[in-house]
C-alpha cells in the first residue's frame, strides 16, 4: 500500500520534516524564527523566507493528501498560523518514524544501543542511579544511559514527542494522555534530622515538637512548602525556617550540615548514618506515586524499550 506514496508530487520527506518543525515549535512563526536573533535585519530576512517556505511546503501537502477532498494541516485564520488537529496527528505519525529511522542508522552505524530517560532530579539521584541503574547494567552491559533532569510537563512532552524514551514521573501525570506506564514507586514525606542535633527529637514525634529545630525549605511557595506551612498552622506554631533552597537535593545536602528537613523517604538512600527520617502525622497529602510511562508508538521501532520495562518494574 505504502508504494501510492512513493514519488508523488508534494509528499517528501521534506516536508513532512518541515511539518514536525512546526508541531514542535507550536506554529510557523515560532519555527522560522527558531535560532534566529530578530534584532538582526539579516535574520529577519531569514525569518521570513523560511516562513514563507514552510507554508508553501505544508500547502503542498494539503494538496497531496486531499485527492478529491479537502484536509487542512494549518489553520491560516489564527496568527500566527498554527497546525490543526489533523495537522497535529500527522505530525505525531511522522515524528514516530523519523526518530524509528534514527535510531534503526544508529545502530547499523556503530552498534549504539542509547536509551534517553526523563526524570526530576531528586528522582535521578534518589531512586534511578542508585536503583535502577545498576539493574540496567547488569542486563544490558553494552547500553548507554542519558539522563535528564525535566520538568513533570516537559517529560509528557517528550515522551509524546518521541525525544525520551522512558520518563519517571507522577502516575497523575499522565490523565488525558495516550503514554502507557508500569510499576509504582511511592515517595512518602517524612522529618530529615542529624541524630546529633539537639535537643533530642522525641520519639514517636509531633508537630509539636519541631518548633525548636533549623528547617531548611524548598525557595518560593510551592506545593511541598505550602504544605509543610499548613502543618505547623494547623499545630498553633511557627516553622523556623533558616534556610532556603531551589532543590530537595540542595535540602538533603543541607541536613547533613545540621538543619531539619522535610523530604521524600528516598532521599536516606543519599544521606549519612547519623540521618533519621521520621513519619509526621498531616503530611500523607505530599505522597506521591511515581511511574515509569512510555509512548507505545515508540516501542514498534524500539523494542528495547519494552525489555528495559521488565527489568526496571522488577527492581
Amino acid at each position: 500500500m505504502w508504494e501510492q506514496f512513493i514519488g508523488q508530487r508534494g509528499f517528501t520527506l521534506d516536508r513532512l520534516a518541515t511539518l514536525c518543525r512546526v508541531a514542535d515549535h507550536g506554529g510557523i512563526m515560532a519555527a522560522a524564527r527558531h535560532g534566529l536573533d530578530m534584532n538582526r535585519a539579516a535574520d529577519q530576512g531569514i525569518a521570513e523566507g523560511r516562513q514563507s517556505q514552510y507554508s508553501r511546503q505544508i500547502a503542498e501537502l494539503e494538496k497531496f493528501l486531499s485527492g478529491t477532498g479537502q484536509v487542512r494541516l494549518l489553520d491560516r485564520r489564527r496568527r500566527p498560523a498554527e497546525l490543526t488537529p489533523e495537522g497535529l496527528e500527522l505530525a505525531r505519525l511522522v515524528r514516530s518514524f523519523l526518530c524509528g529511522l534514527e535510531d534503526y542508522v544508529a545502530q547499523q552505524r556503530a552498534g549504539d544501543r542509547r536509551l534517553v530517560i526523563g526524570a526530576g532530579e531528586r528522582l535521578i539521584q534518589w531512586l534511578l542511579m542508585p536503583t535502577m541503574l545498576p539493574a540496567l547494567r547488569e542486563k544490558f552491559p553494552q547500553i548507554s544511559v542519558l539522563f535528564l533532569n525535566r520538568q513533570t510537563q516537559d517529560i509528557v512532552k517528550g515522551l509524546e514527542e518521541s525525544s525520551l524514551d522512558l520518563g519517571l514521573l507522577r502516575k497523575g501525570a499522565l490523565k488525558g494522555t495516550n503514554l502507557a506506564h508500569a510499576g509504582s514507586w511511592w515517595e512518602t514525606y517524612h522529618f530529615f534530622l542529624s541524630s546529633d542535633v539537639r535537643p533530642k527529637l522525641p520519639l514517636p514525634p509531633k508537630v509539636t515538637d519541631l518548633g525548636p529545630y533549623p528547617l531548611a525549605v524548598l525557595e518560593g511557595a510551592g506545593e511541598t512548602r505550602a504544605a509543610v506551612v499548613r502543618l505547623f498552622e494547623r499545630a498553633g506554631i511557627c516553622p523556623n525556617i533558616q534556610l532556603e533552597c531551589s532543590s530537595l537535593t540542595q535540602v538533603a545536602q543541607a541536613v547533613e550540615m545540621g538543619y531539619a528537613a522535610f523530604l521524600p523517604h528516598l532521599a536516606i538512600s543519599r544521606c549519612g548514618p547519623k540521618i533519621q527520617a521520621h513519619r509526621i502525622p498531616g503530611l500523607e497529602e505530599l505522597d506521591t506515586e511515581q511511574t515509569l510511562a512510555w509512548n507505545p508508538d515508540r516501542t514498534i521501532y524500539r523494542p528495547l524499550i519494552l525489555e528495559v520495562i521488565r527489568v526496571l518494574t522488577g527492581v
